[in-house]
């Protein structure tokens, strides 16, 4: 027989699942067509058992966001690590491109909630609380990459991490219509932007 479950074990297997299930359901129908009751159905729990988890829709989604960016984070530190000093930041294009593929069409799920977001103030500070920490955790990583830390960046730190975020999902948007727009999925414009980065001490000795 197994041994039973402790409360805490149940409460982390359930949600589990739940979140398992929401990404499945967010991922197929995406974030307007998708509901409460068709994630629990996934499940296989109760509408109640989600309920008592999250208050809302908005609510388990930036619940689900914030693991996941909690994951990501710790994958890209693990790459500064690993990478620090080198100016290898092009190593971080490689890593997006992992995610990418490990989940084809997170980034499009993630930008219809944006927009939605963006039309309610209150959600749009939460989702901006939860956002701030993957710009955060980016600026963090290049620091560590840069061979001449934060004073070998062309830029503020946060101000570059939030430049190849927003290059990346226009890049991702323009891709949606045409797939091999700007040299197609093998992001040649965001490793261009990188080798940047890795010249860019050099660069502004030489323009000196």
């Amino acid at each position: 027989m197994r041994p039973r479950l402790s409360r805490a074990e149940q409460n982390d297997r359930n949600r589990a699942l739940l979140f398992a299930a929401a990404r499945r359901v967010f991922l197929a129908r995406g974030y307007h067509a998708a509901t409460l009751e068709q994630i629990a159905d996934e499940a296989g729990f109760s509408k109640g058992v989600v309920y008592s988890r999250f208050a809302s829709k908005a609510d388990m989604f930036l619940a689900l966001l914030d693991d996941r960016i909690t994951e990501r984070a710790a994958q890209n530190a693990a790459l500064a690590r690993d990478l620090a000093g080198t100016g290898n930041f092009a190593a971080l294009v490689d890593l997006v491109q992992q995610a990418e593929r490990a989940a084809p069409g997170w980034r499009l799920l993630l930008t219809e909630f944006r927009i939605h977001a963006a039309r309610d103030p209150e959600l749009n500070r939460r989702y901006a609380a939860v956002h701030g920490r993957t710009v955060e955790g980016i600026a963090r990583s290049l620091i560590m990459i840069s061979e001449g830390g934060e004073q070998g960046l062309p830029l503020p730190p946060r101000q570059l991490a939030e430049l190849l975020l927003a290059v990346e999902n226009g890049l991702a948007l323009e891709q949606q219509a045409n797939p091999d727009a700007l040299g197609g999925p093998d992001l040649p414009v965001i490793r261009w932007l990188a080798t940047r980065l890795a010249l860019a001490p050099v660069l502004t000795r030489e323009e000196t």
